[in-house]
């Protein structure tokens, strides 16, 4: 699944400022929001992790001059989500039982093959003229990892920005203190360790419909409605490599950075208090954690170039309209344009392959929408190639069991990736002529426009219990770790022709 923007999460552009007032989707300026897109950036609260009102760091002269490196690693996310939830696998439009003309009954009779067809991959056959194919389907989502990081344990570091002096000291021990960080005081030494549990789950309810405009011809609607729940916590450390400040009230127990304990509940009476946990992001908005609704609805054209006695070639467009809500991670926010082309075979075992490319527009997923500089300006989803490899074989006359390998190659997609920091090393006293060296602890970072493929598996069968109406039974099973993953994804349909 991007210093784009779950849209970009969880985001310390409050980090910079201390009253701020953009007017960005999720502005961090103290309102609280229900979108879901807000979920991260607002985990430690409307205004972040800054210095505004209502912020858990205490607000003094510089308690917000940390980096905000929240918004670099977890940005990914949020376009991850929007990416993922809006372009869900589905089963296939028109699959089960087609209509081929008898000339000698002059009118159109169920076809022969003995297959029901594949499920989330495609054959060449159209569903004959003026027939009709209705089918639902339900699937459930339980992601589990982004880019092969497991989202229930994501760690970021965040470090201070570089401090010039005046008003204070350059620190006397500058060992470290190389580049942009030279002639830095000696408290930009301190740094907040996270650890950071997303939970998000969607289920996929799904409405297909097609028709036969002709023999060769058919056109399918997909509408699915979508349920996502999300929800974030996280557990924030500051650690003091400087715990030298002047013990006055601006900076109690004598420490530069700290929580306030009038605001991070969990801190109770203590001061300074260093550690903060950060439970149920969303708390205190109407419906916090939980978004339903339309998803982007997929309008489909589907054309049988040729038609052998066991051989097809088709040809088709799916046009996915922004009909879902995408700061709620309903859909995509973008027009999407995918042709296509399929090639199958019809006999006990029937192959079939399909491939794709669809073009994505602007998205406010992937733009900027976060934080104080926040233009809501949109920025473009990435391009993909599908594709889709497989055969469904007829076990018995009734049943029918589908195989499938569905695989994507996105490009241009920003990428988590683990980075581990060494920490600028504590001062063992006010000079810092006692310098203990740094350690590396767990972070993650960004690799921007990257290209990578996300594969899966899919086993599933077919089973006609009588008459037009046909039953199944799917689950899409994780091949790779690159995107936003579900480790097993189950599905059920029921589908009828007329």
């Amino acid at each position: 699944m991007l210093k784009r923007v779950l849209v970009s999460a969880i985001v310390f552009a409050g980090f910079f400022a201390g009253n701020v007032s953009a007017q960005g989707v999720c502005p961090l300026n103290g309102t609280a929001s229900n979108q879901l897109v807000c979920v991260l950036p607002q985990l430690y609260g409307p205004s972040g992790l800054g210095s505004g009102n209502g912020a858990p760091l205490l607000a003094n002269s510089h308690q917000a001059h940390f980096e905000g490196d929240f918004l670099s690693s977890f940005g990914p996310i949020n376009e991850a989500v929007g990416i993922q939830v809006s372009q869900l696998p589905i089963a296939s439009p028109a699959s089960g039982i087609l209509f081929v003309y008898d000339a000698s009954l002059k009118t159109f009779a169920p076809s022969t093959e003995e297959s029901l067809g594949p499920i989330l991959g495609e054959r060449a056959g159209t569903i004959g003229r003026r027939k009709l194919y209705l089918g639902f389907s339900y699937q459930y989502f339980n992601f589990t990892s982004i880019d092969g990081q497991n989202i229930s344990n994501l760690p970021a570091v965040f470090k201070h920005e570089p401090f010039i002096p005046p008003p204070f000291s350059p620190c006397p021990n500058q060992t470290g203190l190389t580049g942009a960080y030279a002639g830095s005081t000696c408290f930009v030494r301190d740094y907040i360790d996270t650890t950071t549990n997303i939970d998000l789950t969607v289920s996929q309810y799904t409405l297909y419909a097609t028709y036969g405009i002709t023999n060769r011809l058919d056109v399918s609607v997909v509408i699915p409605l979508l349920d996502v729940h999300m929800g974030a916590s996280s557990t924030a450390t500051i650690v003091s490599n400087y715990p030298f400040a002047p013990n006055i009230p601006a900076f109690p127990g004598g420490v530069f950075h700290q929580f306030d304990p009038t605001i991070v509940k969990s801190c109770g009476s203590v001061q300074p208090c260093l550690t903060a946990t950060f439970p149920n992001a969303g708390t205190g908005v109407p419906n916090p954690n939980s978004a339903s609704g339309i998803g982007d609805v997929v309008f489909r054209g589907k054309y049988e170039v040729y038609r052998g006695e066991r051989a097809g070639i088709a040809l088709g467009l799916d046009v996915r309209a922004p009909s879902g809500d995408a700061t709620n991670f309903l859909g995509s926010g973008a027009w999407g344009y995918k042709p296509f082309g399929i090639i199958s075979y019809s006999a006990r075992v029937s192959p079939h392959a399909v491939i794709g490319y669809e073009v994505n527009g602007q998205s406010v997923l992937a733009g900027n929408i976060v934080g104080p500089t926040a233009t809501n300006a949109k920025g473009s989803l990435p391009n993909r190639f599908v594709y889709t490899l497989g055969a469904d074989v007829a076990i018995v006359k009734r049943l029918t069991a589908s195989f499938d390998f569905y695989g994507q190659r996105l490009f241009g997609v920003p990428q988590l990736f683990l980075n581990p920091y060494t920490d600028l090393g504590k001062c063992g006293d006010p000079n810092c002529t006692q310098l203990t060296p740094g350690t590396v602890h767990a972070d993650l970072g960004v690799r921007p426009g990257v290209d990578y493929n996300i594969l899966n598996g899919s086993l599933g069968i077919k089973y006609r219990p009588f008459g037009k109406l046909v039953l199944t039974g799917n689950v899409l099973l994780k091949m790779n770790d690159s995107g936003l993953r579900a480790t097993a994804v189950p599905l059920v349909g029921v589908s009828y022709s007329f």
